[in-house]
Parts: C-alpha cells; sequence; structure tokens
C-alpha cells in the first residue's frame, strides 16, 4: 500500500526532473490529478478544462479536443520519463488510457522471457536494420555539385541560411513519416491479430484524438511507437546533411509525427518530407493559403496575391519509375519564440532532391539572386519559392525556378 507521503515524494521526483522542469503545462497537469488522486476526487474533461486552461462553463468536450490531447501527451512523457530518467524508480504513477484519475503501483521489472513474446522484439530488429541502411546511404552516397568552404556572407546560400546558421537556438531537422495506427484484437477468440491502418486525414496526435473520440468503437486504437518514412523525407536527407556540414551546424533528427510544441518553440527547424507528413506543422500550410490534394489527381495551389487572379495550380505527373514531374515548395517563415523554420515539401522525393540540389549548386544560386533581385528590392525575411523537378526512375534530370512569393511575418498564426 502506497501512503500520501510516498505519493507526493513521488510526484516531487518526477517534477524535478529534466523531463518536467521545462515544461510548466504538464507539471500543472500531474500535480492537479495527483492531488485529486488524494483529495479523493475523481477529476473529469470538464473540471481540469476550468481548473487548469481557464475555460469557462461553455467548454464543450465534443468540439474542443484540447483537455485530451493534453492529458495522451502527459502520459507518453510519463512513460518516456520511466523509460530513461526514472527507469529505476520502483514506486510509480501512470493515467491510465482512457482515464483522467492516476493510480501509484509498485513496478515490476518484466522478465526477460516475457520480453521474448514482445511483437515488438521483431520490429525493433527490423527498425535497427533500416536505420544502419540509411546511416550507410548516407555515408556512400555520391557528393553532389555544390558550393564548398562559404566564402563570405555574401554568398547566396550564405544568404539564405544566415539566420538559421548564426542563430545560438539548437537545430532539428524533422523527416516527414506517416501517422499510423493500430489495434489489436482477437479472431475467434484465440488469436491475437495487430492491424495497423493509415488515414490521411489523420497526421498529428490532436487529429488522432479527435478521431477517436468521435467514435467510441476507436477508444482502443493507439500510434504505432515507432516510424515509417516515405522517400520524399528520406533521399534528400544526404544533400542536406552535405549542406549543413559546409555550415559546420551541429542538429538532431525527429520525425514529424513526434514533434510537439516544446519542438517548435526551442528549435531552429527544417522539415523534409510530403504534404501529408507535415503533422502539426500543417498550420503553416494553411495559414499560407496553401491548398494540396493526394487523393485522384495529386496537386497544389497557392493563392493568389491580386485578388481579381485565381490561384495558381501545379499539378504532379506521371509515375516515379519513368517520366514524372514533382514540385517542391521552399519555405522560410519564423517559428513561435524568434526562431526560424524552413520547409522542403513535395509530392515524392524528385521534387524535394531538385530543390535541396538546386540551392547547393553555384549556377543556380545565381540565378535565384538575380530573380530575387529582379522582383525585390533585397531578399525577403520570408519567402515561398515553388521548384518543378523532372524526373526519370527516380532521378533528377532538371530543376526549374518558377514562383517566388514573399510572406509577410503577421501571415503565420502560433
Amino acid at each position: 500500500m502506497i501512503n500520501k507521503d510516498q505519493k507526493r515524494l513521488i510526484l516531487e521526483e518526477i517534477l524535478k526532473s529534466n523531463s518536467f522542469i521545462n515544461s510548466k503545462l504538464n507539471s500543472k497537469l500531474l500535480t492537479y490529478l495527483v492531488e485529486c488522486e488524494l483529495n479523493s476526487k475523481t477529476p473529469n474533461e470538464f473540471s481540469i478544462a476550468i481548473d487548469i486552461f481557464g475555460k469557462d462553463s461553455s467548454f464543450n468536450p465534443n468540439e474542443d479536443t484540447l483537455v485530451r490531447v493534453s492529458v495522451y501527451n502527459l502520459r507518453k512523457k510519463l512513460e518516456r520519463y520511466y523509460q530513461n530518467m526514472g527507469k529505476r524508480t520502483k514506486l510509480r504513477v501512470k493515467i491510465p488510457k482512457g482515464h483522467y484519475e492516476v493510480k501509484f503501483f509498485n513496478f515490476q521489472k518484466e522478465s526477460y522471457r516475457d520480453r521474448l513474446k514482445s511483437p515488438y522484439l521483431a520490429l525493433g530488429s527490423i527498425i535497427i536494420v533500416l536505420i544502419a541502411i540509411i546511416i550507410y546511404l548516407i555515408s556512400v552516397f555520391p557528393k553532389v555539385d555544390k558550393v564548398r568552404n562559404i566564402p563570405s556572407e555574401n554568398n547566396m546560400l550564405s544568404i539564405l541560411f544566415s539566420e538559421f546558421t548564426n542563430s545560438v537556438k539548437p537545430k532539428l531537422v524533422t523527416l516527414g513519416d506517416d501517422f499510423i495506427y493500430y489495434s489489436d484484437f482477437s479472431e475467434f477468440k484465440t488469436t491475437s491479430i495487430r492491424k495497423m491502418y493509415r488515414n490521411s486525414n489523420i497526421n498529428s496526435e490532436e487529429q488522432f484524438e479527435k478521431f477517436k473520440s468521435e467514435d467510441p468503437s476507436k477508444e482502443n486504437f493507439k500510434k504505432l511507437p515507432f516510424s515509417f518514412f516515405n522517400q520524399a523525407a528520406v533521399w534528400p536527407l544526404p544533400y542536406l546533411v552535405n549542406l549543413l556540414d559546409d555550415f559546420k551546424t551541429e542538429y538532431i533528427i525527429k520525425g514529424t509525427t513526434a514533434l510537439n510544441s516544446n519542438d517548435l518553440k526551442a528549435h531552429d527547424i527544417i522539415f523534409l518530407g510530403s504534404y501529408w507528413t507535415l503533422g502539426i506543422l500543417e498550420q503553416i500550410i494553411d495559414d499560407l493559403g496553401i491548398g494540396y490534394n493526394i487523393i485522384g489527381k495529386e496537386e497544389f495551389s497557392l493563392k493568389s496575391s491580386n485578388l481579381k487572379e485565381s490561384s495558381i495550380v501545379y499539378e504532379r505527373t506521371g509515375v516515379p519509375a519513368f517520366d514524372h514531374i514533382d514540385y517542391c515548395t521552399f519555405i522560410k517563415i519564423p517559428g513561435p519564440n524568434n526562431n526560424i523554420i524552413y520547409l522542403f515539401v513535395s509530392f515524392y522525393a524528385t521534387g524535394s532532391v531538385g530543390a535541396v540540389k538546386y540551392l547547393t549548386n553555384e549556377a543556380d544560386l545565381n540565378e535565384l539572386s538575380d530573380k530575387f533581385k529582379s522582383q525585390f528590392s533585397q531578399i525577403p525575411d520570408y519567402y515561398l519559392i515553388v521548384f518543378k523537378s523532372n524526373g526519370y526512375n527516380r532521378e533528377v534530370l532538371s530543376t526549374e525556378l518558377l514562383h517566388i512569393k514573399e510572406i509577410k511575418k503577421e501571415t503565420i498564426s502560433w
């Protein structure tokens, strides 16, 4: 039996950890839930919304997923805490799935035999092999014809990335990964089966929680604990690695489905991926008035700055294994905490690879410089550039600069 004093000590140790000391919301929410348990109160979505988030009586849980998403994030943060700093802790606290009450328990380490039964053991081995392959590809990938040894601040590539490379904030390269969720069920009540799903309308934790809340039968669905990256994220990566190496820039890599609001505030970020793997970065696309379609005709549109003109539409055509055309939208925008965010967004790998190669080629950079000078008196602080790449059998044959647009800082609302 864990008494009240022990429970308060458990909470105190968690709040002192690096995971929680920099996360005021998670600390406040966990403290609130523990106090409810200590005082034999049962928290619910409505009480949490009022006591923690300052909502009023008009709060409608059916329309606002704020509490569900926040508790989900707290649950995941606790799990990560016990996987790292708190892994030796015997007395623990958890938030059972589908509930808001916390539970204290005495942790018993899983036996080796139990771990062998885990369905993730084989999958984990596969992921390790895939990561090794990606690292190998990066190490042996042919060096591209690019600007080497950045000479001065007047170099076009330096100008484009100067805020990023000169900033003291940590750097994060986020790769667009597919948001895949699963459910376990038994067929004929004998064999356990895991079924995985991919829904193009679900690309973030918030969308996933909303999806589950709208259908009680989906309550037991879970996000897959590892990632699947498509070619639009992986194939441009070696070129980007070479670019960042030129600037002697250190960075970490993270999948977009694992990206959270703290990442957006704490890091300068470069995104590589497709339109349907933007995750929480999708808000940027909405703010910029970019529409896209991935079912049937694959295309994206840019809202014209001239109200008399219709939107500009670009359609991806062909099959990547043969002749095809892809597009990449290269975007620089301000982050929510005076940080910088770049996005390379395409349908498939050809567009992103073409864009990164264009930005590392001296002749192409001169063309881009001339385009900026002819269209603007100086390079805008924030901008959007559209590239068109022609490819064959997944190789980029040529890349063309199509469109440049200035982005006003007030356009992005965090």
